[in-house]
């Protein structure tokens, strides 16, 4: 019985495979002038059918920074089917001195074994390139499958001699240091911080608060608690989720970041489970409760926002109604300087010294 799902694997892989030689030779010819210029390959990147708002609000904000530090450089980007399927035309237009940068988000790990084997893909095939890998949460699973693919990801990152890892979270900056002693890692916020802020200081108070909540394998929260907290709070409620039910296109990706932050600015506050909900109340100015998922996603990267008066966590669901409260009280809605502090001297702690321009 098991025969016949193996044939039909082979056969979408060979068909894969027969698709992407003309896909790549097509690629390689409409970016042969590149060849002779340095550059940034920026792989891993969301497709549009991975319609996640946060995960294409780092490409906007990536995207961004690379323009403002490396003006110079015209930038490659391939989403996560593309590097593989383009990969025999990136070898061919590749320089030893073009930059390769992994894409940031929460999936350097065994649940993100598609990412994941992308980057594996791209460490093994260029070890003459200096790779970084932006902010990313770092989670293996305690189970066989888990160690395995841990084991797996340490023995192909020793193997490259440039490799830059940079964690998201304070908890993943420490399993960087453990697991990638070869290479350079540090920690840093999710980039969609280095984002304009979008606050509004004259808008009236709705009464209503934003349910931010994920409904996935990575939530904390179950169904009935989910749905018991419209119930436990003293305020009109909707719910909502990074994820949307449509595809997300790269041309459409500013006007759905724009939609999401006027919606976010909408309400009084937020309580959310997602880390991109957390990074859209602090550019909205709007109060949030984080709320933890099964890993250590938000519990660690909550160390990001100490200083930030108006986010608080809550631990289980019986803390939710005192710590909103506590919340929506706090007048004070300064945040701190993102990009000085973290951004903007990103290029020299990589050893990439180029002049900036200013973005308007």
């Amino acid at each position: 019985m098991k025969i016949l799902p193996r044939i039909y694997r082979r056969l979408i892989k060979t068909i894969r495979f027969t698709l992407a030689i003309p896909l790549s030779l097509s690629f390689a010819w409409h970016h042969r002038s590149l060849r002779r210029t340095r550059k940034i390959i920026y792989v891993v990147t969301p497709p549009p059918y991975l319609p996640n708002i946060g995960d294409h609000a780092q490409v906007i904000a990536i995207r961004r920074w690379m323009k403002k530090h490396f003006p110079e450089l015209p930038v490659i980007e391939l989403d996560m089917d593309q590097c593989k399927w383009y990969l025999p035309a990136i070898r061919w237009l590749i320089r030893p001195d073009d930059l390769i940068f992994f894409h940031s988000g929460g999936n350097l790990g065994d649940r993100g074994i598609w990412c994941e084997s992308r980057r594996r893909l791209y460490i093994r095939s260029f070890h003459d390139n200096k790779i970084i890998s932006l902010p990313q949460t770092i989670y293996f699973s305690d189970t066989p499958v888990g160690m395995r693919e841990r084991e797996k990801t340490r023995r192909i990152y020793a193997s490259h001699p440039d490799l830059t890892i940079i964690a998201r979270d304070p908890q993943s900056g420490t399993i960087a240091e453990e697991l990638f002693p070869r290479a350079t890692t540090f920690s840093i916020p999710d980039f969609v911080l280095s984002l304009p802020d979008r606050s509004n200081r004259n808008e009236k108070t709705s009464g209503k608060i934003l349910l931010c909540l994920r409904p996935d394998i990575e939530a904390a929260l179950t169904d009935e608690e989910r749905n018991q907290i419209p119930r436990i709070i003293p305020y009109q409620t909707a719910f909502f989720d990074t994820t949307f039910s449509a595809s997300i296109k790269a041309g459409n990706r500013e006007a759905l970041l724009i939609q999401t932050l006027n919606y976010f600015s909408s309400f009084d506050g937020v309580i959310t489970d997602r880390y991109h909900g957390v990074i859209f109340s602090v550019i909205c100015r709007r109060p949030c409760l984080v709320l933890p998922t099964v890993d250590h996603k938000l519990t660690s990267a909550i160390e990001w926002f100490t200083e930030v008066p108006f986010i608080t966590i809550a631990r289980n669901l019986d803390e939710i109604p005192g710590k909103l409260e506590q919340c929506l009280r706090g007048g004070d809605r300064s945040v701190p300087d993102w990009n000085r502090i973290y951004f903007d001297g990103l290029p020299a702690r990589l050893g990439l010294k180029l002049a900036p321009t200013e973005l308007t």
